[in-house]
């Protein structure tokens, strides 16, 4: 990891502490809204990539415009590794935009800043029951709705099929084993290839040591780490690289290099969420296919996650930031992201539009049995503490550096308990 990433993610922690303190006085009054339920000009801070993706989610923004003349949103964006701890020092500070841009595993870190929008959907008519409803609890604490989802997904197997064909390997379906898998990727690691690229990443991590003994990562709202189900987990998941030797070694600062060992063809399998599955495709050089995550002795087990838009308790017009949001969490921006491989929505009508973009074979199968025995990884309060350290010393653990055992409980002591 770089300094200039540590920095920021050190700052994001601190950002995150404070809203304890914000939580506790009230917050502030400011907010980036004027006006009243049926017209303001609002600001929407989000994560973007670039002009392109600026111009991409500002045309979300306008569907609010296009639904309510008197409301506006601006978007306002920043790069995702700076967004966090953007976000959370306006939040803190009681300065934050209306609309937020929010992640399912990063909820409990900034809730406390955040509306309830419980009311205000019952006051507004959206119905839960529209969305994934795995996303849906995601996006809650303690029982309470955070934010609305606009994309979503389970974790699943995305796989070369070109190198399954050529390995003369059968291509996996819904119901495979870990058995099926290891032989699998055993089969494909020859000549430089691996059978399979790992990550140290958080929702990599947990749904591999979910599928493999049901441990989850938080209990009770604290962390579980060193429950040793969850320790024996990611001590197979580690034996990948340096025992079973079917996954590469994981560079310091990974970054980009699980996506970048698929898409090259330098291994045959990576696990991912369905949102990058339509941008993978067109980078890849092969056919791309994708399975449920193997399973272990309880059955195919993984996590969903997504994002979505909620409101800081800083706004001045909630009503209206609420309907700008139903606007631009509604079929039509859904399936206009769906299609260009933006996102896969959260909104079931939206489905459609990403199934025919993405143009995969058994795609909607996979994604119906993966959903079906998915949850939501609820997380910690600390979770950003959390990410940051399974990036350090989850390196080192898949390495073969240090034990599995002893990187979980250096995160777990280092992070807190995070109730």
């Amino acid at each position: 990891m770089n300094r200039t990433r540590a920095g920021r993610r050190l700052v994001a922690a601190a950002a995150v502490l404070a809203l304890g303190v914000l939580s506790a006085c009230g917050g502030g009054n400011s907010g980036g809204g004027s006006g009243s339920a049926d017209k303001a000009d609002l600001v929407w801070q989000f994560w973007v990539g670039g002009t392109e993706d600026q111009a991409a989610w500002q045309k979300v923004a306008d569907q609010a415009h296009t639904d309510h003349a008197g409301i506006t949103v601006k978007l306002q964006g920043a790069d995702w590794n700076s967004y966090w701890s953007k976000i959370g020092t306006l939040l803190a500070g009681g300065k934050a935009p209306c609309i937020i841009g929010m992640q399912s595993l990063r909820t409990a870190s900034y809730a406390s800043a955040m509306l309830p929008l419980d009311d205000l959907m019952t006051k507004y008519g959206l119905k839960a029951e529209d969305f994934d409803k795995p996303i849906m609890d995601g996006l809650k604490v303690d029982g309470k709705q955070i934010a609305i989802p606009y994309d979503s997904g389970p974790m699943v197997i995305f796989y070369n099929r070109d190198a399954f064909a050529a390995a003369g390997v059968a291509e996996p379906k819904p119901g495979w084993t870990m058995d099926d898998f290891k032989a699998a990727a055993k089969k494909l690691t020859a000549a430089g290839k691996t059978g399979l690229v790992t990550t140290p990443g958080d929702l990599g991590v947990t749904s591999w040591v979910r599928t493999l003994t049901g441990a989850e990562p938080v209990a009770d709202g604290k962390l579980n780490l060193t429950d040793p189900k969850f320790e024996q987990g990611f001590a197979t998941y580690a034996d990948f690289v340096h025992t079973d030797k079917i996954a590469p070694p994981v560079p310091s600062g990974n970054g980009d290099f699980e996506t970048t060992q698929f898409v090259s063809g330098k291994a045959a399998m990576q696990l991912n969420g369905p949102w990058s599955l339509i941008d993978t495709k067109g980078k890849a050089k092969f056919k791309v296919g994708i399975a449920p995550i193997p399973a272990g002795p309880d059955g195919s087990k993984t996590f969903t996650a997504g994002s979505g838009f909620g409101i800081s308790r800083s706004c001045k017009t909630p009503d209206a930031a609420f309907q700008a949001i139903m606007s631009m969490t509604s079929e039509k921006p859904l399936s206009t992201l769906a299609a260009a491989g933006r996102a896969y929505p959260a909104r079931t009508a939206a489905h459609p539009a990403w199934f025919t973009a993405a143009g995969i074979d058994g795609a909607k199968e996979t994604l119906d049995y993966a959903s079906q025995n998915s949850v939501p990884l609820v997380t910690s309060k600390n979770w950003v503490q959390v990410a940051d350290l399974l990036g350090r010393f989850g390196t080192q653990a898949l390495n073969g550096e240090v034990p599995p055992d002893q990187a979980l409980k250096t995160i777990q002591d280092q992070a807190g308990a995070g109730s």
